[in-house]
């Protein structure tokens, strides 16, 4: 790897001076009154932000994705307590198959996955951080930074985690959930516990900080067994595929999850002197997660004959994972002339192995080591990718009204997976090989950008970022077809930004902002393999990769003009957005087999031109109808579809006109604190999200079954109490009404929670 031979070693040197000046006060635009942690650059983004206390008050949180519950525009997909990998991140625009189109980081480290752009091995590596350790989370909407690469069209999610401010200082938690699950013939509860500690400490300068949590989870299903067969219990469950075709029948629950996971994140920071400080992260995820299947056949039975099962096998897997994360930072905090950051971190798949049944006896019992029975084994062990920064604030004494920031960025990113049919598939890694994909990308990007003062009431930024994109080593493999080696490919594009804020006379902020980015292909996009999905005869598996050097990267030109005021107790802002995306990677259909002239294969390609324009709308409110009530609200409305594309639908009808996939038209969020004294808060919370298309072909006609996207409205409650100075119990409610939703999964149903927190 030649990561750090290319780095700059004259812009480290720079960024390393440092003298003192005064920081220009110019605000950046942010609904709450809290001050983002990222306006040391000034960014011209809207920004949303919540708090530690505000998060522990309002969400029965489990894992740190669930503290994005309530702000505005964002969607997880958390599919259950065990969904260690899975939990996506939705933007305004964007959905959850779309996972590299937003940014996610933590003190400034990049924890985005950049393997994929999906909602199975592409969400963001949420272990990094704790829930015990987060402090306040900032989000920033939209490419109009020229500090972040594209992938922050969507947005940019920066949590910032406290530091020890004793000499000893700790907490320690406990919580459980409890699902009540009931759909078709599983009727069961589903248990969670969670264990966390928080250990730190700081004296003469130095401080740090270690956080354990333990996690046992059992999950609903997450998938179901279909299938037409005679088979079929008494009270037999019809299955309408979302485009109302039929289906046959459910025939089981599949991967019913036991997922037992155990974080470590260690913390040191050291202040070499009162301007300069240095630090070191480390962390460790290690997951076991067991799957199972549960038939709904006549008698219990797994198979529809007298043979092995494999309906319902590939939903019993077994899968061991140990990721690691490590990173040192070196930056000053003078708010002087200079100011630098420099940092450095990687992510490993140390073990990343599933082992996934292939056949099932009649009873339900794995077949394993069994002549001619294979099991399947996947091993991504020794995947990584590493990213390195250097960046500098530069507040020159002769020009008091500039800030100028500038940086170098370098990444790479490695994939390796490797899937083996294997005999003894519980046991061993060893069998033949049906599939192989693997890939390197690098980026190199330098930028900067200048916030001018004007004057009192008006400020531009100007901004511009050039990325150099390489993607070698590429090849994909496949057991019926040879190896298919790919060329390397690179791409050089400098994108330019601009925002310009005003200032009213009657307080308001006006904010407008114009941005061109580069999104470049993840390698997961580019080194992979698709079959047929319709029109084929015979062998319907001709599998197939698309040269990388013909899928482009998005390109896309953002706009957003927003309107913010602030009262003594109350912040409203409305945003006006729109992005054109050009070459916009979106899973859809074309041929690619010769043998199979009407055989349409679903797979990524560039969609000429996406157009989306949108509104959102968002309020918080202290004293809403009573003193101690607090209230906030967001609304956001999305047009998004197919402008232009050569592409089809699966019955080879052009797209145009489309709905994008993924993409909800419509989201609603609020949440209502209560706090009748300094102990007891109350908060009820709720989401709506409106039904979105899942796949270009706009065909959800019934949304609301297993694989399809539904709409959905649910309640949350929480209320948390402080039983002594130092003791803090909560109990509360998601999903109250028992909506019962699919968003392809079937999510989770009413789950009680209770917690208990000390510390000391």
């Amino acid at each position: 790897m030649k990561l750090f031979k290319q780095t700059p070693v004259t812009l480290i040197v720079m960024a390393m001076c440092s003298s003192a000046f005064s920081q220009s006060d110019v605000q950046s635009v942010t609904v709450t009154s809290d001050r983002a942690a990222s306006q040391k650059y000034q960014l011209p983004n809207t920004i949303e932000s919540t708090t530690a206390i505000k998060i522990a008050e309002t969400v029965n949180i489990i894992d740190t994705p669930d503290a994005l519950k309530y702000m505005p525009s964002l969607m997880v997909r958390k599919r259950d307590s065990a969904d260690f990998g899975g939990a996506t991140l939705a933007t305004r625009i964007w959905g959850v198959s779309y996972s590299a189109k937003s940014i996610v980081a933590v003190d400034g480290m990049p924890i985005s996955n950049q393997l994929y752009n999906d909602n199975n091995y592409g969400p963001p590596k949420w272990f990094v951080v704790s829930p015990e350790e987060i402090d306040r989370i900032d989000v920033m909407y939209g490419p109009f930074s020229a500090a972040y690469s594209g992938n922050s069209m969507g947005a940019v999610v920066d949590i910032t985690t406290k530091r020890p401010t004793k000499e000893f200082e700790g907490a320690v938690g406990l919580t459980s959930a409890t699902q009540s699950f009931s759909q078709f013939k599983t009727n069961d509860s589903f248990n969670t516990f969670q264990a966390a500690a928080l250990l730190g400490g700081r004296s003469e300068g130095i401080s740090w900080r270690l956080a354990l949590n333990h996690q046992d989870a059992n999950t609903q299903p997450r998938a179901f067994g279909t299938g037409s067969t005679t088979v079929v219990a008494d009270q037999a469950f019809p299955y309408i595929k979302k485009d109302g075709t039929n289906g046959g029948y459910y025939l089981g629950a599949t991967t019913l999850l036991h997922g037992v996971s155990d974080n470590i994140n260690a913390k040191l920071k050291i202040d070499l002197n009162p301007n300069t400080q240095l630090a070191f992260s480390s962390g460790v995820f290690m997951g076991n997660t067991d799957s199972t299947a549960k038939s709904y056949m006549a008698n219990g039975f797994c198979s529809t004959g007298s043979g092995s099962c494999t309906t319902l096998a590939s939903g019993v897997y077994g899968y061991k994972q140990e990721h690691w994360v490590n990173g040192v930072s070196l930056k000053s905090i003078t708010r002087g002339n200079w100011d630098y950051d420099i940092s450095l971190s990687n992510f490993r798949y140390q073990n990343d192995v599933q082992r996934t049944a292939g056949y099932l006896n009649n009873d339900g019992t794995v077949v394993n080591n069994v002549t001619g029975k294979f099991g399947s084994v996947r091993d991504m062990s020794g995947t990584n990718w590493t990213n390195f920064d250097a960046k500098a604030i530069y507040r020159p004494a002769q020009a008091p009204l500039h800030q100028l920031s500038f940086g170098y960025h370098q990444d790479y990113t490695l994939l390796s997976s490797v899937t083996n049919n294997v005999q003894d598939w519980q046991n061993s890694i060893v069998g033949t090989m049906t599939a192989k994909a693997q890939g390197t990308n690098e980026t190199k990007a330098v930028w900067i950008q200048d916030v001018h003062k004007a004057s009192q009431q008006l400020q531009y930024t100007f901004g511009g970022r050039y990325e150099s994109w390489n993607s070698y080593n590429g090849g994909v493999f496949a057991s019926s077809t040879s190896a298919l080696n790919q060329p390397a490919v690179s791409v050089n594009h400098f994108s330019p930004k601009f925002s310009t804020l005003i200032g009213l006379d009657d307080g308001a902020m006006v904010n407008v902002s114009l941005a061109n980015a580069f999104r470049f292909p993840t390698v997961g996009e580019l080194y992979n393999v698709t079959t047929c999905t319709t029109g084929c005869t015979g062998n319907q598996t001709f599998p197939y990769s698309p040269n990388p050097a013909t899928i482009k990267p998005e390109k896309v030109n953002s706009f957003e003009a927003t309107y913010s005021k602030r009262f003594d107790n109350a912040n409203y802002r409305a945003s006006f957005f729109a992005e054109d995306a050009n070459d916009a990677l979106i899973s859809q259909y074309g041929n690619v087999n010769p043998a199979q002239p009407n055989g349409l294969y679903s797979y990524w390609m560039n969609v000429q031109k996406v157009r989306s324009r949108g509104l959102e709308l968002s309020s918080d409110i202290q004293k809403f109808l009573l003193d101690k009530l607090d209230f906030f609200s967001a609304l956001t409305v999305v047009d998004s579809e197919i402008a232009a594309n050569n592409g089809v639908t699966s019955t080879s009808k052009s797209v145009v006109g489309n709905k994008t996939p993924g993409v909800s038209p419509l989201r609603i969020k609020f949440v209502a604190t209560y706090r009748p004294d300094d102990k007891l808060s109350v908060s009820l919370g709720g989401s709506y999200q409106k039904q979105f298309y899942s796949s270009i072909d706009n065909n959800d006609v019934n949304p609301n079954t297993y694989q399809g996207f539904a709409g959905y409205t649910v309640l949350d409650i929480k209320a948390r109490y402080k039983l002594k100075k130092n003791l803090t119990a909560s109990a509360g409610i998601d999903n109250l009404t028992n909506h019962k939703y699919f968003l392809y999964h079937p999510f989770p149903q009413r789950t009680f929670f209770a917690n208990l927190k000390y510390n000391f």
